[in-house]
């Protein structure tokens, strides 16, 4: 009983600081982004293109698994020798029975309509089960960053990188105000 009543405590504590925090925090609206001030420094960043990539896979070993409800879902390969747990065809053991059918030939569908990674529902079913195969990186696009001049201006203690235009970044010295 005196465990409960000092979890009571710690938890009512808690609550009552984030209360007094929240009630406490500024109520003060942001000030506006800095739009003057001298500038400190100028920087020109030039256009990129990053190339983007996807990763291909194929399916492989594709089969048809049975199980039960004592089985686990996680099923990737059929299990040989040892006791109990999962067992292949014609085996025995004390646990869940998968029954492993052969698989389909390899292909290369992303499609995976026929329940590739679906899992069975209730007691039991059967289902589609494949490993994946790593084919490789496949170029899909490029990702552009357009060229960029900015200036860091500065006020008092505030500052911010702003970005202006190229004709007026070739005309702002370090040490004007704008």
């Amino acid at each position: 009983m005196l465990a409960t009543a000092r979890q009571l405590t710690i938890t009512t504590t808690a609550v009552t600081a984030a209360l007094l925090l929240t009630a406490c925090a500024s109520t003060e609206p942001r000030p506006k982004p800095l739009e003057h001030g001298t500038v400190k420094k100028k920087v020109h960043d030039e256009a990129t293109r990053t190339p983007i990539y996807e990763n291909r896979y194929r399916e492989t070993n594709c089969r048809k698994v049975t199980t039960n409800a004592l089985t686990l879902t996680g099923i990737s390969r059929p299990t040989t020798g040892g006791s109990g747990g999962r067992t292949t065809t014609g085996g025995s053991g004390g646990g869940g029975v998968s029954k492993v059918k052969p698989g389909t030939p390899n292909n290369r569908n992303k499609d995976n309509s026929s329940g590739s990674s679906g899992e069975s529902s209730g007691g039991g079913g059967t289902r589609r089960v494949c490993d994946h195969q790593y084919l490789g990186r496949e170029l899909t696009g490029w990702h552009r960053t357009p060229e960029a001049w900015k200036v860091l201006i500065v006020k008092g203690e505030r500052s911010r990188w702003k970005h202006v235009t190229e004709d007026k970044w070739r005309t702002i010295k370090i040490g004007d105000s704008i």
